[in-house]
């Protein structure tokens, strides 16, 4: 009877399905469609009919149930409710694998795919979702009138993402600064973290500075950097429109200075040159006048010189 057992059993191992999963998480992108991989090697003469397939997460939540030819879902969860696709055409050859639409943090966790033809057997999957940041943005505190030995504050923005991330920030030398440095993650009501960093450097005559922002899961960088210097860090918007102004103003008044000095220039050679001619009439006038006690004289010394005759 013993022999009869251990030859039953080692007939049932022997015989048992094997299932192939991913060992690495499947990454999900938040709101973006997934493939959950689950397949074996059906037997010789193996119809769908045989087939029992049930995907899980946790032991309460039925994701997708396909049994006796054909799919089952009055049992699924609601949150999965018209969001799970198996592959109809490919079950036949053993692809067991799951699409799971529009992915939520909800989802994450490990799935269970059990698959049963003549014998059992299961795998889990496990699904990381992941939520990109957004490009970090810098402040700085004070922003205007630095000159070197200030104290500068930076504080390093970046939203939207999951799940929490390692905010660094280097030098211009690429030196991690690891003093003075304070990093608060806070996760809003959708469970997307805000990650806020701020870090106070003593200024130097000149020095860039980066906030670099790892991903966990995505394994991807983003970055943002500011070149502080002990000058004013930009022309103050005040102090830019006020020179305009003056310039022009100062234009201005050149051009009218210029304006009055011609027609004052212009007035004063009209009015020498009135007198100038006022001058060359009295001097005609003046001439005529000798001329007339000249003419008289010869005159009479014609008359004089008749009468002689």
């Amino acid at each position: 009877m013993s022999a009869l057992c251990l030859f039953l059993l080692l007939h049932s191992v022997a015989s048992a399905i094997e299932l192939h999963v991913p060992d690495a998480p499947v990454i999900g992108l938040l709101g973006e469609d997934v493939v959950l991989p689950c397949w074996f090697s059906p037997p010789t003469g193996f119809s769908l009919r045989e087939l029992s397939l049930f995907w899980k997460l946790t032991t309460f939540q039925q994701v997708h149930a396909f049994t006796l030819g054909q799919e089952q879902l009055e049992n699924q969860d609601p949150d999965f409710i018209n969001r799970t696709l198996l592959f109809p055409e490919e079950l036949s050859v053993g692809n067991m694998s799951l699409r799971l639409r529009g992915v939520r943090l909800s989802d994450e966790g490990i799935f269970t795919c059990f698959v049963n033809v003549e014998n059992s057997s299961s795998a889990a999957v496990r699904l990381q979702v992941a939520a990109p940041f957004s490009k970090p943005v810098l402040h700085l505190e004070p922003s205007e009138s630095l000159k070197p030995g200030d104290k500068v504050t930076m504080t390093c923005h970046t939203y939207h993402g999951y799940p929490e991330v390692e905010l660094v920030w280097q030098d211009g030398r690429g030196h991690n600064l690891t003093e003075n440095v304070t990093t608060a993650q806070v996760a809003n009501e959708k469970g997307l973290f805000h990650v806020q960093s701020t870090v106070v450097v003593t200024l130097e005559t000149s020095d860039t500075y980066t906030c670099l922002v790892y991903h966990p899961v995505l394994r991807d960088v983003t970055q943002s950097s500011v070149t502080v210097t002990g000058q004013h860090l930009s022309f103050p918007p005040i102090a830019l429109w006020v020179t305009v102004g003056l310039c022009v103003c100062l234009l201005g008044l050149l051009v009218a200075l210029a304006c009055v000095c011609r027609k004052q220039l212009k007035q004063t050679c009209e009015e020498e040159q009135a007198e100038a001619g006022d001058e060359e009439v009295e001097e005609n006038g003046e001439l005529k006048t000798a001329m007339q006690p000249l003419k008289a004289s010869s005159a009479g010394d014609d008359d004089n010189t008749s009468f002689i005759e």
